[in-house]
């Protein structure tokens, strides 16, 4: 073996090494923080901004990988171990994981009344292109293979995202109980949305559900009265993509909510009735989906021929 080969597998074990010490080093602090006085107390402060479960368990997630880099008590913390830490997450993470991150921290200094550690969020460019929506043969792709596999799970949970825009954590809501008239409500914790499943889909549910004998949720996990765990919906997306020769990057869950925003609005060409349904609160956030994607964009000034 010659040295650069070594060099690589020394430097590919050291990472991951790494990796393992870092993991080991936040279960530990989330362990030590859960008898935090000061981090209960943080969280009952969330919860009582009505902030979803979610977003707590996000938010404490995120202080303790801030707390794991800095490793100073709360006392000793300065505007410049902010900033460091900010200069840090632009070095690893994209815009908006470093804002998302960063919106965490000044939550939590809010928190703690220490506002004036308080630091500004990076500045995004506004995208022009949206890029990486699925294509209708790629989805189409993706549906065969689940069919090849004789996966019925995974092809109807596909096509349920695909065909409703729902989010994948408002799987819970589709019961056997909604097919009927194929609506429910999403309640999260300040709004409640209609979610509407397609006539053609609900009849082919029902059948599903009949032959496995599925009742309440229909996409559980091991325990049936809860949704299917997210990081095996993700691993058996990824298998899938593989397999059907669609780009991994493509074909996770939240996609096939692009999917479905790009077709109504290329059909129907109202967005308007897009925003309800996706549940914006804002119409400025579906026009993302008025956008073209970059390899469109070129297709058009091609076309011109100039």
């Amino acid at each position: 073996m010659d040295s650069d080969s070594k060099n690589f597998k020394k430097q590919k074990k050291m990472k991951k090494s790494k990796k393992v010490v870092d993991t080991v080093n936040i279960l530990l602090y989330y362990i030590a923080m859960s008898f935090d006085e000061e981090f209960a107390a943080y969280k009952e402060w969330l919860n009582q901004r009505e902030k979803s479960k979610l977003t707590i368990r996000k938010n404490v997630r995120d202080i303790v990988k801030f707390r794991v880099f800095y490793g100073k008590s709360l006392e000793m913390i300065t505007k410049q171990d902010i900033l460091r830490y900010k200069d840090h997450l632009i070095k690893k993470y994209k815009p908006a994981s470093v804002n998302s991150y960063l919106i965490s921290v000044n939550n939590f200094l809010k928190f703690t009344n220490q506002d004036s550690l308080r630091v500004k969020t990076v500045k995004i460019q506004r995208r022009n292109s949206l890029d990486n929506v699925l294509t209708e043969e790629e989805y189409s792709a993706l549906l065969e293979c689940a069919k090849d596999w004789k996966n019925k799970r995974l092809y109807y949970l596909i096509r349920t995202l695909a065909s409703s825009g729902i989010r994948v954590g408002e799987l819970q809501y589709i019961t056997t109980n909604i097919l009927e008239t194929g609506k429910t409500q999403g309640r999260g914790k300040t709004k409640v949305r209609e979610i509407i499943i397609p006539r053609n889909l609900c009849n082919e549910l029902r059948d599903y559900c009949e032959e496995w004998h599925i009742t309440g949720i229909i996409f559980h996990g091991k325990q049936a009265d809860a949704l299917i765990d997210k990081a095996r919906i993700w691993r058996e997306l990824k298998q899938l993509a593989r397999t059907a020769g669609v780009p991994e990057e493509k074909v996770h869950a939240h996609n096939f909510r692009h999917f479905f925003a790009k077709r109504f609005l290329s059909k129907h060409h109202d967005i308007v009735d897009l925003a309800d349904i996706l549940g914006h609160n804002s119409i400025e956030t579906t026009r993302i989906y008025t956008r073209t994607s970059s390899q469109e964009k070129q297709t058009r000034i091609d076309e011109l021929n100039l």
